[in-house]
């Protein structure tokens, strides 16, 4: 199956949003689609995972290859273990760098940093179990869950595509009444981004993926369209214009954990479900069909999904200390004439690190028709040689 270019173009989307999302108060985080709805980048970038471990590694699990499929799964797990390692390792070292550096050791205190300082026997034990995770820094354990389930999400969609969906939707809702998460450690409590509940947009994306290659089309409803439109519609009202208040007090179970972002709440899938369904019946895949190559900058980005993520989380990461410790802005995106130009610098600095290091994996890879053959076994590409992609 030849490459389609559109995946890859959503995912350099998803990431660019996220590395802008992840610098605190920056004015450019008023442009992301959190701003105009109820879901982010977050929901985009783990229904592409699925639709990408679809096309990656289904075909040979179908194709009498089970115990190899499994074993690329594995060594992909690996690759993020290791990755998520050495990119923790690497934030917490610039926080305590700076911390040092500028005198302040309150950087080491916020989004459950301040335990590798109380606890650093429990934390560092917390980190190898993945149970200890700070912000910006607890995507890649969820995700990793995530390939964990994938052998037997593959196993039930080799049965039935339905049943794989229903039971997805089935430990979704469990998950949600009961509160079932993987606990936090040393800090307690649960995974912010709980794999129980995250799993659905995972295998919704990979259902999708099965769909797309076997030349399989979702149908096409115009009442589900018009619903959809005025669903989003809504949502950005609700957002602009704060209702949240006019919203009855009740248990967030009675309506499966609402707007909550960590159980993935009723109507947040409801939002990231609707994009989907509005943009893939829309003009825009037809246009970027004929638009889109494999040298397309964001294309590029979204080619090299672990390694942009991974520099991007390192980025932001500075870039939160430097605008708000060494420049002493606010994290509410407000506007001022400083904050405008350094911000307009992080940002473009960032993304132009970003797209470089996207070339610069593209131009150290495979020779051409080696490319060829790799992507053709592998729709998600090939890994690079010095940082494999995901």
């Amino acid at each position: 199956m030849p490459r389609d270019y559109r995946i890859d173009f959503f995912r350099g989307l998803a990431l660019i949003s996220i590395f802008v999302n992840h610098i605190p108060g920056n004015l450019y985080s008023n442009f992301t689609h959190r701003n105009f709805g109820l879901s982010d980048a977050a929901e985009i970038f783990v229904l592409l995972a699925g639709i990408s471990a679809a096309l990656a590694y289904y075909p040979r699990f179908v194709s009498g290859q089970s115990g190899q499929a499994v074993g690329r799964i594995s060594k992909r797990i690996g690759t993020l273990y290791v990755a998520h390692l050495a990119s923790i390792a690497c934030g917490f070292a610039i926080y305590a760098g700076a911390s040092l550096w500028l005198d302040q050791p309150g950087l080491m205190i916020p989004d459950e940093r301040h335990w590798i300082v109380e606890q650093p026997v429990q934390a560092l034990a917390g980190i190898g179990m993945l149970t200890y995770q700070t912000g910006n820094f607890n995507i890649l354990p969820m995700y990793m869950v995530m390939m964990a389930m994938l052998p037997l999400i593959m196993l039930l969609a080799r049965i039935r595509l339905s049943l794989a969906l229903a039971a997805s939707v089935a430990l979704w809702a469990i998950a949600n009444a009961w509160r079932l998460t993987l606990p936090s450690f040393p800090g307690g409590g649960g995974w912010y981004f709980n794999p129980f509940t995250w799993q659905l947009l995972f295998v919704i994306g990979f259902v999708g993926g099965v769909m797309l290659r076997r030349g399989d089309r979702l149908a096409f409803s115009r009442p589900l369209y018009g619903l959809a439109i005025a669903y989003l519609v809504a949502s950005a009202i609700l957002v602009f214009a704060h209702l949240w208040d006019y919203f009855p007090t009740l248990p967030e179970w009675v309506w499966l954990s609402g707007f909550n972002k960590s159980w993935v709440g009723f109507f947040r899938l409801l939002h990231v479900l609707s994009i989907a369904y509005v943009v893939i019946y829309s003009p825009l895949p037809a246009m970027l069909a004929g638009w889109l190559d494999k040298g397309n900058w964001i294309v590029r980005l979204g080619r090299h999904t672990l390694p942009v993520f991974w520099t991007g989380t390192i980025l932001s990461v500075t870039g939160h200390i430097i605008r708000e410790s060494v420049f002493g802005l606010p994290n509410d995106p407000t506007f001022t004439a400083t904050g405008m130009v350094l911000d307009t610098v992080l940002i473009g600095v960032g993304l132009s690190v970003l797209f470089a290091l996207a070339w610069y994996l593209d131009w150290t890879g495979p020779a051409p028709k080696s490319r060829q053959r790799l992507e053709a076994e592998d729709p998600i590409g090939p890994p690079p040689r010095a940082v494999p992609a995901e």
